[in-house]
């Protein structure tokens, strides 16, 4: 739980750099942009059901990172194309570590966002945004036993906001907050099934790249 209201702590931070923002989305020449992220992230705590059973999993925080491409409308609309890796570790899942008392949980999804940016007039662009997709794999990797469960083509939608920086005519720095909820996730292998939640909120540090 305190990883958790830290990492909510740290996204907050950028509210106030919202609010005393004073630029337009930058645009390179072409519209065209491409972006790297990096940072860190939390998996909620949630539902770890093995089949005709219930048990829940405990995470601790792990890395996050990723990149895009996209194209910026005009100052205020963008959309772009999104993959981003995130990861984690199993603290226990089940009553006492029954399901598994390590290992670790992690995904990949790509989503399309579409972003909006507040219009300002300064190297400050506060910024907002949504989108939907699949996660490629989710992977839970269960110790002691070993086993390994997984998933591909779960739906995903993905919820944005942060605040960039116009360092040059060329690159933008960017710092956000990310929560990415999924729908029917169903982890299968070596003989097991388990239905899981799978919710991450992460905080990442990015550079953004103007054509």
């Amino acid at each position: 739980m305190g990883m958790k209201k830290q990492l909510l702590h740290l996204a907050l931070l950028t509210l106030p750099l919202a609010s005393c923002a004073s630029s337009a989305a930058p645009r390179g020449t072409s519209g065209l942009y491409a972006r790297a992220n990096m940072g860190y992230g939390q998996t909620f705590d949630g539902a770890f059901d093995p089949s005709g059973a219930s048990a829940d999993g405990e995470y601790s925080a792990g890395l996050v990172s990723g990149g895009a491409v996209g194209y910026d409308f005009d100052p205020s609309w963008s959309v772009e194309a999104d993959w981003t890796y995130r990861s984690g570790e199993i603290d226990s899942i089940g009553a006492g570590g029954a399901v598994a008392n390590g290992g670790d949980y992690a995904s990949v999804a790509v989503t399309a966002n579409v972003i909006y940016s507040f219009a300002s007039d300064g190297p400050w662009r506060p910024y907002v945004g949504a989108g939907a997709g699949f996660v490629q794999e989710i992977d839970a990797d269960l110790e002691p036993s070993g086993s390994e469960v997984s998933d591909r083509g779960a739906l995903a939608y993905q919820l944005l906001g942060g605040v960039g920086y116009r360092a040059t005519d060329a690159l933008e720095i960017t710092l956000e907050g990310r929560y990415l909820g999924t729908s029917g996730v169903e982890l299968e292998g070596n003989g097991q099934s388990f239905e899981a939640d799978y919710d991450h909120f992460g905080v990442l540090l990015g550079l953004r790249w103007l054509f």
